[in-house]
C-alpha cells in the first residue's frame, strides 16, 4: 500500500529542492498551497489526500517551508493468495488477522489513515551555494517513518551550470494493526508465529547536474543510489501452496531479503517553444536493484500557455518493470507434504512483471498576479504478467490552490 500512497521520500523530493533566496526580491515573501487528491481503483482501493504547504523568506538568505499531509485509504488489496483460497483477510493496515470465510482470501479489506509533516530550511551561504536541510515524519496505523536530509546546490559564476549533491536517511518501524508485531517470514499462516516490530534503515545519495543550454532549454541529469537494511517483508502478504490443479491447500507468510540495494539514472529536458512560450517536458528514468528488478519510465508533458498565463497541459507516462528474482504467484507442493521452500518468496503483485500507462490533463488558471488554481485528471492502467489479478485501473483527480503574499 505504500506504493499507492507515495509516502514522503526525502531522497526524491527534498534532494532536488533548489533555492537562491538573495537573488529574489522579497516582494511576495510567502506562498501557500492547498491541494486535494482523489484516487480510485476499480473495485479496489480508494484514497483521499489533503496537503497544505507554506514557504517563504525568513531573511534575505534563508527560506523555510512546511508541508502537512493527511490521507485516508480504504478498500481491498491483493494478499498474494490465489483465487481458490478459502481464507479471507481483514488485516492490511486495519484489521486483526485472518478469519475463515466462504469468500476468496485473494483480497484483504483494510482501512488506514496517515499524517505526515515535512520541514525544510534553505540557506544561501554564497551567491552560488545553497544548502537545504530537511526533516520529516509520517505516522500510520501500522507504520512510523522518520527522515532527515541535506542537499547542496552549487552554481558556476554565470549560473549556467548547477551541481547537486545530497544525502538522506530514513528510519521506519513496521508492525501489524492490533498486534504491534510482524509475522515470521516463510511460516504457515495457521501457526500464527510472530516476531516483534520490524525496523528498517535506508540511506539515499543523489548527485545531479543541471545545465542551461540556451534561453529556452535546460537539461538535467541525476544519479541516485540507495541501500535499505532491516525488515523488508510486507507483514500482510502471503502466498498459496497449491496442488497440480492450482488449488490452494495451505498458506504461508511471504519472506523477502533483509537488504535492498538500488540505483537509478534520470535525464530531463525542458524546452520553451517560440513563438508562444509553450513548455515541453521530457523525462526518462532507468532503475535497477539487487532483487533483479529493472524498470524504465518515460514521462512527457506539453504545456500550452494562453495569453493570460492560463495553461493546458496534457501528459503521458509509460512504465515497465521485470519481476523480482524471488517472485512466484504460488508454490507447488503435494497436499499434506512439507513444502521445500526457497530462501525468499513473495507473491506480491507489485514485484511481478508489470507495464503501466498514465494519460492525463492539467488545467491551470491565474487569478491576478498572486494566485492560481490547478486541476488535474488522469487515468492509470496497469497489467501484471503472472499475478492472480492481471490488471488494475484507476482514476486520479487533483485540485490545488496557491496564493502568494
Amino acid at each position: 500500500m505504500k506504493s499507492i500512497r507515495n509516502k514522503l521520500s526525502l531522497a526524491t523530493c527534498s534532494l532536488l529542492t533548489t533555492g537562491n533566496a538573495a537573488a529574489e526580491a522579497i516582494e511576495n515573501a510567502w506562498e501557500t498551497d492547498a491541494s486535494y487528491l482523489y484516487y480510485s481503483e476499480v473495485d479496489r482501493v480508494t484514497v483521499n489526500k489533503l496537503v497544505g504547504a507554506a514557504k517563504g523568506f525568513v531573511s534575505a538568505k534563508d527560506t523555510a517551508s512546511i508541508k502537512v499531509v493527511f490521507d485516508s485509504m480504504s478498500g481491498a488489496t491483493p494478499t498474494g493468495a490465489v483465487n481458490s483460497s478459502s481464507l479471507s483477510y481483514t488485516g492490511a493496515s486495519g484489521g486483526s488477522g485472518i478469519t475463515p470465510s466462504g469468500e476468496s482470501g485473494a483480497l484483504s479489506n483494510f482501512d488506514d489513515t496517515r499524517v505526515g509533516v515535512a520541514l525544510d530550511w534553505a540557506h544561501e551561504h554564497t551567491r552560488t551555494l545553497t544548502v537545504n536541510y530537511n526533516g520529516a515524519f509520517s505516522v500510520e496505523n501500522d507504520w512510523r517513518s522518520f527522515s532527515v536530509a541535506a542537499t547542496a546546490n552549487k552554481e558556476n559564476s554565470s549560473r549556467s551550470l548547477r551541481w547537486t549533491l545530497g544525502i538522506a536517511g530514513t528510519y521506519d518501524q513496521i508492525f501489524r494493526v492490533n498486534g504491534n508485531n510482524t509475522p515470521e517470514p516463510l511460516t504457515r499462516v495457521e501457526d500464527q508465529r510472530f516476531l516483534g516490530e520490524g525496523e528498517r534503515t535506508t540511506t539515499d545519495v543523489i548527485a545531479g547536474l543541471t545545465s542551461v543550454i540556451n534561453r529556452r532549454t535546460t537539461a538535467q541529469l541525476n544519479l541516485s543510489f540507495g541501500i535499505a537494511n532491516g525488515y523488508m517483508t510486507d507483514p500482510y502478504k502471503v502466498f498459496s501452496i497449491v496442488d497440480v490443479n492450482g488449488v490452494e491447500w495451505d498458506q504461508y507468510f511471504e519472506g523477502r531479503p533483509d537488504s535492498r540495494m538500488r540505483w537509478s539514472i534520470a535525464a530531463k529536458l525542458n524546452h520553451m517553444t517560440f513563438p508562444g512560450n509553450n513548455g515541453i517536458h521530457l523525462t526518462y528514468r532507468y532503475y535497477s536493484d539487487d532483487w533483479d528488478i529493472k524498470s524504465h519510465t518515460l514521462d512527457y508533458a506539453h504545456r500550452f500557455i494562453f495569453g493570460n498565463a492560463d495553461y493546458l497541459e496534457p501528459r503521458i507516462r509509460l512504465y515497465t518493470q521485470n519481476k523480482a528474482e524471488f517472485y512466484q504467484n504460488a508454490f507447488f507442493a503435494a497436499p499434506g507434504s512439507t513444502p521445500n521452500l526457497p530462501e525468499f518468496l513473495s507473491a506480491d503483485y507489485r514485484l511481478d512483471d508489470m507495464s503501466s500507462g498514465t494519460i492525463g490533463m492539467t488545467y491551470g488558471v491565474r487569478f491576478g498576479p498572486n494566485a492560481d488554481l490547478r486541476t488535474r485528471l488522469e487515468y492509470l492502467y496497469q497489467t501484471f504478467e503472472n499475478s492472480t489479478f492481471d490488471e488494475n485501473k484507476a482514476l486520479i483527480f487533483n485540485i490545488s490552490y496557491g496564493k502568494r503574499f
